[in-house]
């Protein structure tokens, strides 16, 4: 009997963790970037269970049009773009059929930036009960306004899903990049990007140790300050 249940249970996590991963249509990347650093723009474009080439993407910054292009045999389509200012900018990108819209950070060299796992920093609780954190949606907010924020994806969940649970649980649109297992932080810190501070998991943290920003973390964590509310951190991050 206890079986049958942990397999039911198993069966609607899977359907659960497939179905919010769904692909489908286009989807927009996130990028962080310095200014006048030249990059690929990349949006992709896929059917239910695979990805659709020839595709003529248009893409778009802040609503103004920056060229089209066709979508490769893999379902990805890029564009050259450097920016000539820093800020926070809205990516969009338009097939035939859909749309669909990202950010994109750009950073002055030396900027100080904070780090946030998705699911160990904004999100608590198990798979399918997840919930925002009290307050967090406020904290991250406020920290955006001093220090760029960006969110990490780490667990089962791909960015496409990530992004539609922000939007879901009204916080504001930030940029969602893959962690890569640290990888990411050392693109970062080479671009000259300092890390302000990183939230998370043990994982996240001891991938960053060595670059000693501020860590928290919401267990028990070596080397990390132990908090239990977002408010915590934003008093520690914008205190003068």
């Amino acid at each position: 009997m206890i079986s049958k249940k942990i397999n039911i249970a198993v069966f609607f996590l899977i359907f659960y963790v497939f179905s919010i991963n769904a692909n489908a249509g286009i989807f927009v990347h996130d990028m962080v970037l310095l200014k006048n650093e030249e990059i690929l723009l990349k949006a992709e474009t896929r059917g239910r269970f695979s990805h659709k080439g020839g595709e003529l993407v248009e893409f778009f910054i802040d609503g103004k049009t920056i060229g089209r292009t066709l979508s490769g045999g893999d379902g990805f389509a890029f564009k050259h773009f450097s920016s000539k200012k820093a800020g926070l900018f809205i990516i969009s990108v338009k097939s035939s059929a859909e749309e669909a819209s990202g950010s994109m950070l750009v950073l002055n060299k030396g900027a100080k930036i904070v780090l946030t796992d998705f699911e160990g920093g904004l999100i608590d609780g198990e798979l399918l009960k997840k919930k925002p954190r009290d307050g967090s949606q406020n904290a991250i907010k406020e920290i955006n306004k001093r220090y760029p924020v960006v969110i990490l994806q780490t667990g089962i969940l791909n960015k496409k899903a990530i992004k539609e649970l922000l939007r879901k649980h009204e916080y504001m649109d930030l940029p969602v990049i893959a962690w890569e297992d640290g990888d990411l932080f050392e693109q970062f810190v080479q671009k000259g990007i300092i890390l302000k501070a990183v939230i998370g998991s043990d994982a996240i943290i001891d991938s960053s140790s060595k670059y000693k920003p501020l860590s928290f973390s919401f267990n028990a964590k070596d080397g990390a300050l132990s908090v239990k509310k977002w408010e915590e951190i934003k008093k520690k991050l914008l205190k003068k």
